[in-house]
């Protein structure tokens, strides 16, 4: 009688957790610049009940995070294409407050339709992490043109156009 009272006790236990997601890896289906919100598709496979399994469905109005500060005045901005790898994380409460200034009777606690997106979870690095790694360097790069920033300096390679007055000190500076 005691063991399957502490049985019972430990599915209902599991069975409470099993319903917490706290972060999923994901993929770009759509995103909207314009209000930062993506449509996600979680890249995990979901256990029902009966043991077998199903993909998650894909989740609409998910904010996307963007490094920003100083009131939005300084930021990291980069494209959101379709395919882009990510990571979702449930939030603990819901985002309804946050987003919208207002509380709704929703109770998504650590439910992925709760979620925030962080673009650029990939299966495999991109090149400009081996060039990072090698030359102990901060590396941005788009397509062809990359800025490498080492602790020796900044090196360029593709166009450079400046909008704006130039200004160098203690240096050389080769416009060719």
């Amino acid at each position: 009688m005691m063991q399957e009272l502490v049985e019972r006790l430990q599915q209902m236990a599991e069975g409470a957790v099993n319903c917490i997601h706290t972060a999923i890896p994901g993929s770009i289906v759509d995103f909207d610049p314009a209000t930062c919100l993506a449509t996600v598709s979680p890249k995990m496979k979901y256990t029902k009940p009966d043991g077998s399994k199903m993909d998650y469905p894909n989740i609409a109005g998910v904010p996307v995070y963007f490094p920003q500060g100083a009131g939005q005045k300084a930021s990291i901005a980069y494209p959101v294409k379709p395919g882009d790898g990510c990571i979702l994380f449930a939030a603990e409460q819901s985002l309804d407050f946050w987003m919208y200034g207002r509380e709704t009777a929703t109770n998504l606690r650590y439910d992925l339709t709760n979620s925030v997106a962080l673009v650029g979870l990939f299966v495999k690095p991109g090149p400009g992490v081996q060039k990072a790694c090698d030359e102990n360097a901060v590396v941005i790069k788009a397509e062809s043109t990359t800025v490498t920033i080492k602790p020796s300096g900044v090196v360029i390679d593709g166009d450079v156009t400046i909008n704006g007055s130039l200004t160098t000190q203690g240096g050389t500076v080769n416009l060719n």
